[in-house]
């Protein structure tokens, strides 16, 4: 278990926001469990005195990479229904199988991907030179994982989820969060770390900086 408290630079800080952040709203991870179905919910956290959404700040991201919270990030900025990542979350059997697979072929576009461990699986992050619009992004990963045979989540099929999961918002809409990579998940009280690199945020972070970024071109 890795609950160590660290201090987290500004620098670390604002690479962090400039690879993840690409709108201010974001969710919270419960530090409680729920009573009855002992899971980690997240929630958007609000302004007790206006009941306004609170924004993603330098601080927030801070408090998170020093493991005080756990924050969830929006993929898509509803002002242009672009997004500067794009992740794939698999949970179900066999599922880092299907994502080292996504990773060799992407490899082969000439895309690098970073892959996250998680609770049950992992996330494979790609990382964009530019925002680019949200419905390109799934274009391309659904087809690659339908290309390769490799389950797309519907309903209660079991598969892949891509993120950004939807092409576009509707205003005053958010979309799905995903985790943010590099925080301590509250369930599992733990740190999940990017495949391959030493454990050890400040090398993480390093890493994440000098990944290839996928251009629009490509």
């Amino acid at each position: 278990m890795q609950q160590l408290r660290l201090k987290a630079p500004t620098s670390m800080v604002v690479d962090y926001f400039h690879l993840f952040v690409n709108r201010r709203a974001y969710t919270l991870q419960s530090k409680r469990p729920h009573p009855e179905r002992t899971r980690h919910y997240y929630y958007r956290p609000k302004d007790k005195r206006t009941s306004q959404g609170l924004s993603l700040t330098l601080d927030t991201i801070r408090r998170h990479l020093e493991g005080e919270i756990t924050i969830g990030l929006y993929a898509i900025n509803p002002a242009t229904q672009c997004s500067k990542w794009t992740a794939i979350d698999a949970d179900y059997e066999d599922s880092l199988a299907d994502l080292f697979r996504l990773r060799f072929y992407l490899r082969q576009d000439g895309v690098e991907s970073a892959l996250e461990n998680s609770r049950r699986g992992g996330h494979l992050w790609i990382f964009l030179a530019e925002p680019l619009p949200a419905r390109d992004c799934r274009l391309y990963v659904c087809g690659l994982a339908l290309n390769l045979g490799i389950p797309i989540k519907r309903g209660r099929q079991e598969g892949i989820e891509v993120f950004p999961k939807q092409d576009a918002l509707m205003p005053g809409r958010y979309g799905n969060a995903i985790r943010g990579p590099l925080g301590i998940h509250r369930g599992a009280g733990e740190r999940f770390w990017f495949d391959g690199i030493d454990e050890d945020i400040e090398k993480q972070m390093c890493y994440l900086n000098s990944l290839p970024k996928m251009t629009r071109d490509q």
